[in-house]
């Protein structure tokens, strides 16, 4: 279990406010929240991106960041965020490099892992010249070849095709039968309902709910319009900006 407590980031104001939850091993956590109200900033102190001012984030009783603990944890990135000039394949192999994963190892998971996805014939394409649905399983291929006990992704089927985005939750229903552990954001709620069983909500960089989620008889919408902070009457706005004409 990954254990996320009292994280704290302050630049002229809280961007972190003693965030604190946890990752269940081999629970779906849905993560909500509005834009800006902290889940990408969440997750990069989750990965040692960002100086924290105080708190701390451990995985079964010990520091994230010792004893290679982070090996443990992928993240899925934006498809913009990967290096365009390097093949799937090389792409494939340097992470695992990374990751102390040796070759023999590296090319038996990598060419399985192809395989399962379909990939076999994008190998020594560049990703900048891959399709974005494409782009997002070669991601995973670069995921799910290093076997992380956690995966962590940040609105995943963003700008995807339906195609595309089907078979994608497909992999992630898979690797949630078989126990990964996932932490996911969308703001397409019906792609979390369908899955999730724990929710976090976040807003204005603080943590305004967590708990079990049964998807059966629950929705995720309705705790989120219970939980989030009172945002603005728009239509009031609207409706005295044009009474005042």
């Amino acid at each position: 279990m990954i254990e996320i407590k009292n994280i704290t980031r302050e630049i002229g104001g809280f961007l972190l406010n003693k965030v604190s939850f946890k990752i269940k091993k081999g629970s779906v956590v849905a993560f909500v929240g509005d834009n800006g109200a902290g889940k990408t900033t969440t997750i990069k102190a989750l990965f040692g991106e960002l100086k924290l001012d105080s708190g701390s984030i451990t995985i079964d009783g010990e520091n994230l960041f010792d004893n290679n603990n982070l090996r443990k944890v992928a993240f899925f990135p934006d498809s913009n965020n990967v290096p365009m000039d390097l093949s799937l394949k090389d792409y494939v192999s340097y992470l695992c490099a990374a990751n102390g994963i040796n070759k023999k190892e590296s090319k038996k998971n990598a060419k399985d892992v192809f395989k399962m996805l379909g990939l076999e014939k994008y190998a020594t394409k560049k990703m900048g010249q891959l399709s974005a649905g494409w782009k997002k399983r070669a991601i995973m291929a670069s995921i799910l070849v290093r076997t992380p006990e956690y995966i962590v992704l940040d609105e995943p089927t963003a700008n995807v095709d339906v195609e595309a985005k089907l078979s994608f939750m497909n992999i992630l229903h898979e690797l949630r039968n078989i126990g990964v552990t996932i932490l996911i954001t969308s703001h397409i709620l019906e792609e979390l309902q369908e899955m999730a069983n724990y929710l976090v909500l976040i807003n204005e960089g603080e943590i305004v709910y967590e708990n079990d989620f049964d998807n059966t008889k629950e929705s995720i919408s309705d705790i989120y319009k219970k939980y989030r902070v009172k945002r603005l009457d728009k239509e009031k706005i609207l409706g005295e900006l044009y009474n005042g004409k």
